[in-house]
Order: C-alpha cells, then sequence, then structure tokens
C-alpha cells in the first residue's frame, strides 16, 4: 500500500512528522520524492516500511527514537503471493538464483532458479536525496507502481511490473534503475513460466548492460550481471567479480547478498554461501524466499530431515511460492518419498501453468497410482527424451534422478555427456547425492568429480 506525504508516513507508525523525516535521512528509512511544482510529493510503501522497521529492530533492538511515542498498530503487509529490455523493479529483494533441477521442465540450457523476496525490499540509502526516480512525476508514478507489483509476486503481477518498467525506460531512456529492475523482471518471468531460458537471459541480459552504460556503478545492475554470468554463461570468475562489485556499490542490498549466497552454495562454497545468506536475513528478515534458500542450502550440504522440516513449514506458509515447491520434490526424492515427490512436482506445474510441465505432471500420478516403483524410471524416461530432443541442456538433475532409479548405465551415460560437453557442474546438493549414491563405485565417482566446477573464490 502506498502512504503519501510525512505526515501519513508519521501516522502509520504512530510517531511525530519530524521523527520520520530524521529516519529517513539518517537510518535509511525507504522513502520517494515525486518531483513535482515546489518540494514535491513523498511517497513510502508500507510493506517497505515495515520490513524497514524488523530490519531495524533486530539490528538496534528497538526503534530508532525511543524518546517517541509508541508507534501504533501498523497495517499487515501484503500476502505474498519489445525492444526496450523488460523490467523487474531494482530494489524489492529478488530471487535466489538457482539453476531448474527439474528435468521435467523442458528448458533449453542451464537455468537459475531464483527464489525471490515476497515481500523483502533492498535497504535504501542513507539519506532521501538519493532514492532516485525518474524527473518526470507520470514515470515515477508508474516504476513505483512496478516495484509494488513486482512484490506481489504473482505471474500476473510480474508480466504487469515488466509493462511497467517497459513504459518508464521508454519515456525515460537514462533511466538506469529501470533498466536494472528489468533485468531482475526477466529472471523472475522465467519461474513462473512466461519466458523461456533463452528468452528471458537474453532479454535481461540487454537490460543488464544497458543500465551499466548508463551507470557503471549501478549495484542492481551489478548483481543481474552476476547472476547471469553463473547462471547462464557459467562463467565464475566474471560471477564473482560482479557480486562482489555490487555488494561493494551497495552493502545493504539484502538481494546482493542473497543472490551471491546462493550462487557460493551451489558451488560448494558452503560456509562463505550461508554467511551471505544469513547476512541476507538479517538485512530482510521478514522474507520467506530468504529463509527458503537457507533451508536449501541445509539440503545441500547434508542437513536433509531440518532442510525438509524447514521446507514444509515455509510451503504451509506460501503455498504458492514455486521454490519451495521445487526445492521440497528435490528433498523427497532424496529420502524416498515418492507420493510427496510427485505432489510436489504437480503443484509447481500448477504455479507455472505450462503445458508440458502439467503433461508430465500428469504421467506421474498415473505412475503413482498404477505402480509407485514406476515413479522415478518414468521421470528417467521424460529426461532423457527431453536429452534427445535437445530440449534438456544441464545435467546434473537428469543424474541425479537415474541415481535415485539405481540405473548405473544411465548414470555413466549422462556423465559422460556431460564430460564431452565440458560442463563444469555446480548443483552441489546433486553432486552430494549421486556421489553418496555411488560411493563405491569408483568409475562414476572419478567422472563426477572431473565435472566440478572451479571454485569462486580462491583463498
Amino acid at each position: 500500500m502506498r502512504i503519501d506525504g510525512w505526515k501519513s508516513i508519521a501516522a502509520h507508525f504512530g510517531r511525530e512528522r519530524s521523527t520520520v523525516i530524521r529516519w529517513a535521512s539518517e537510518r535509511g528509512m525507504p522513502v520517494y520524492r515525486i518531483p513535482g511544482p515546489g518540494r514535491g510529493s513523498v511517497y513510502a510503501l508500507s510493506d517497505e516500511l515495515d520490513t524497514w522497521l524488523e530490519a531495524d529492530r533486530a539490528a538496534n533492538g528497538d526503534l530508532p527514537d525511543p524518546a517517541s511515542a509508541a508507534p501504533g498498530p501498523a497495517p499487515a503487509p501484503s500476502p505474498a503471493p519489445s525492444t526496450a529490455p523488460d523490467a523487474a523493479p531494482p530494489t524489492p529483494a529478488a530471487p535466489a538464483p538457482r539453476r531448474w533441477h527439474k528435468g521435467w521442465l523442458a528448458l533449453p540450457a542451464a537455468l537459475a532458479l531464483a527464489s525471490l523476496g515476497a515481500w523483502a525490499v533492498n535497504q535504501p540509502e542513507p539519506a532521501v536525496e538519493q532514492q532516485v526516480l525518474p524527473q518526470d512525476a507520470a514515470l515515477a508514478d508508474l516504476y513505483l507502481q512496478a516495484r509494488s507489483d513486482w512484490a506481489e509476486r504473482s505471474p500476473a503481477s510480474i508480466e504487469a511490473a515488466i509493462g511497467k518498467l517497459q513504459q518508464v525506460v521508454a519515456g525515460d531512456p537514462g533511466f538506469a534503475p529501470a533498466y536494472a529492475a528489468l533485468a531482475d523482471c526477466f529472471v523472475l518471468a522465467r519461474e513462473f513460466g512466461s519466458l523461456g531460458d533463452a528468452d528471458a537471459f537474453g532479454r535481461a541480459q540487454i537490460a543488464a548492460d544497458t543500465a551499466l552504460r548508463i551507470d557503471p556503478d549501478n549495484a542492481d545492475a551489478l548483481r543481474a550481471a552476476g547472476f547471469i554470468d553463473y547462471w547462464w554463461r557459467e562463467d565464475r570468475p566474471a560471477a564473482a567479480r560482479r557480486f562482489t562489485q555490487a555488494i561493494a556499490a551497495n552493502p545493504q542490498s539484502a538481494q546482493s547478498h542473497f543472490w551471491f549466497g546462493n550462487v557460493l552454495i551451489d558451488n560448494g562454497d558452503f560456509a562463505r554461501g550461508m554467511a551471505e545468506l544469513e547476512r541476507a536475513r538479517l538485512l530482510e528478515p521478514a522474507s520467506l524466499p530468504i529463509q527458503t534458500d537457507i533451508a536449501w542450502a541445509r539440503w545441500s550440504r547434508g542437513e536433509v530431515e531440518r532442510a525438509v522440516t524447514d521446507l514444509e513449514a515455509l510451503r504451509d506458509r506460501q503455498p504458492q511460492l514455486a521454490t519451495v515447491r521445487d526445492y521440497l520434490s528435490i528433498a523427497y526424492l532424496e529420502q524416498g518419498n515418492i507420493p510427496g515427490f510427485v505432489s510436489e512436482i504437480a503443484a509447481l506445474a500448477e504455479i507455472r501453468n505450462m503445458p508440458e510441465d502439467l503433461a508430465v505432471a500428469r504421467a506421474l500420478e498415473a505412475a503413482l497410482a498404477s505402480d509407485p516403483a514406476s515413479v522415478v524410471p518414468v521421470m528417467l524416461h521424460e529426461q532423457e527424451a527431453m536429452l534427445a530432443s535437445g530440449a534438456r541442456s544441464y545435467l546434473p538433475w537428469p543424474a541425479m534422478v537415474a541415481s535415485a532409479a539405481g540405473d548405473r548405465a544411465a548414470v555413466l551415460r549422462l556423465l559422460a555427456t556431460a564430460t564431452q560437453r565440458g560442463e563444469r557442474w555446480g548443483s552441489a546438493g546433486m553432486m552430494r547425492y549421486i556421489g553418496e549414491t555411488w560411493s563405491g563405485d569408483s568409475e562414476i565417482t572419478g567422472q563426477l568429480n572431473s565435472l566440478r566446477g572451479e571454485p569462486l573464490i580462491v583463498d
């Protein structure tokens, strides 16, 4: 919900007008100026204010000005849910990047699944004057609407955000934050199935590059570029460099810490990755997507039971969060929980609403009803069919499915294909599972180890 004017912002907290002006100036409370006659207008978004307040309390133990009156009750946060590059809002905390594990998703190449901040938004710069908006008041308002749309985290709201951001860059082609936001949005459009991998990453690359041509130090664009470098280009040194630059440019960006942590976890650097994710959570403690990726990090390093417990609780709180469904299906497969595996795949297919995903989900449901032992072989068959057709590219997930099926020949075949292609795998949790499954098989473990990617950070 948008709140107009200092007086209304003060009422949101039950404080004096002068107090909230000081918080914005000194404590980074997120407020946005809309240019206009005289002093112009001031806006804030209620969900951003509530997230900022919770983060400030976590860091400082209380409200910034304990001398003021106690705050009144705050409104409940919103439920989570062309030629111009398509946009994603630049400041809201966005997805944690990760490759799509699902072989049943017919993706043309390695895909990063970003678990997105449903309510969280990046911490703003310390001073109100540094809150950048388009100079045109109508475009500035449209930009804020797009950010609110993005924060809703639904297929329709992301498409709406893209459309509005495209209008912003058409009207103000020098406004770098909108291009950086578009890069984020295109990445998110993959998660909900409105764009294929190549299209989404291609548009995101154009948007990020455009933002960096305008402003080479734009933290959001640097982060988006790092995301693309790791998940699409598989350029680990470039990804590490971009993320480091992004965090240096804006150390308070929860989204940058979130994405970098996810990348580090995927690549097997669990200590650094968890530190980045915990930093993101400190900045945005209400973010379910950040909590989801912390649970995924635990699964990746082998804390399977705790990870499943945490993911199930998160799923129950936000059933439409696609990342939770994806992560849970993989963890259930490791546990041998075949009904749970099929249920989560079906739920994710419904969220994404793509015909090919729904068809595979129906096939798995039919296999489960007929003979639960046939489910994993059916999934493996789907993986290999996609690989043969060219619809499947990146191979850790098919190799995990083959391992779950106990099909040694299929595992060796997939490892050999990956080696011939020159693939270097992240997917640390899947690598762990495959290695543990075949721990006594030197041929498989040797080939698996040869596929490990280089570290992002070299001590």
